[in-house]
């Protein structure tokens, strides 16, 4: 009994000696300077659409401020090609217009209270694949799979940037709503994915780099008489690299690692625009 009252005895002391040395350190942090965010994906197969947000402290619990009274133009250098029109949260579209693979685009945007900002992006081509195969495939656990084979051409002397996505079109149980069922796909050779940003799986030409592979992957069978698209997409350098820093910033940053930075090429702003460009194949099952 004796020895169980000298135990408590030290742990509230000790306790007591932790809390006398705890010293309050307030932070000077630095002003937040309120700058715009864009968010503008663009591929040749789909009309002009940015959207416009403002950056808020890190700090904020406020939502996040859509730019409502922006002017949005995309030029060729200094030649105005479109003013993009806003069509209500945020978002400013030119829907009689597309962007043109392989040719680069400025952005430039201004909003009152915020700097103005620009960037230039372009979309590649389309990605050289040839020999698209399926079969359907019994796996050991009794469950069906299909697997693709399919041949990818290269270009030499560049670095080129990839992703793959599948869907079928569905119709949600609860609400009766169409939308886009993507599947997950699994890399069987002679390369893996290297991160995925939802549902697109990216890759570069580091391991491939000018040749000409035949690539393997596999997926769930969606079911008979099922229509899947499968999307092969060449995606522009600055389209890649802010999805890698991106990804690795939301599931590999923590205390025990040094933060990482996401691509930004926006002058006086935030955020990505740039392009790829898809090849889909449709899949009867």
């Amino acid at each position: 009994m004796r020895k169980s009252t000298f135990n408590l005895c030290l742990l509230f002391s000790s306790a007591l000696l932790l809390w006398n040395c705890t010293n309050v350190i307030e932070l000077e942090l630095p002003e937040h300077k309120q700058r715009l965010v864009i968010n503008g994906i663009f591929n040749p197969d789909s009309t002009w659409s940015i959207d416009i947000s403002g950056s808020q402290n890190a700090l904020s619990s406020e939502p996040y401020e859509q730019v409502q009274h922006a002017t949005v133009g995309v030029y060729q250098g200094d030649r105005l090609l479109y003013n993009l029109t806003h069509t209500g949260n945020g978002k400013y579209n030119a829907e009689e217009s597309t962007p043109k693979e392989l040719e680069h685009y400025t952005l430039k945007a201004s909003a009152p209270g915020y700097p103005e900002v620009q960037a230039t992006g372009f979309a590649p081509g389309k990605p050289a694949v040839s020999n698209l195969r399926g079969k359907i495939i019994n796996t050991s656990d009794g469950s069906r799979e299909v697997e693709l084979t399919f041949v990818l051409n290269d270009v030499p002397d560049l670095q080129n940037y990839y992703f793959i996505s599948a869907f079928h079109n569905d119709t949600s149980y609860y609400n009766n709503q169409a939308f886009k069922h993507y599947t997950s796909i699994n890399f069987e050779a002679p390369i893996e994915h290297e991160f995925s940003l939802g549902w697109l799986y990216f890759f570069s030409d580091k391991l491939i780099d000018g040749k000409s592979v035949t690539l393997k992957v596999r997926y769930g069978y969606p079911g008979k008489g099922k229509l899947l698209y499968f999307n092969i997409a060449q995606a522009s350098p600055d389209y890649y690299h802010y999805v890698r820093t991106l990804t690795k910033q939301a599931t590999v940053d923590s205390f025990s690692h040094s933060p990482t930075t996401v691509h930004n090429h926006i002058q006086n702003g935030y955020g990505i625009f740039a392009g790829h460009h898809i090849r889909t194949y449709r899949i009867q099952h």
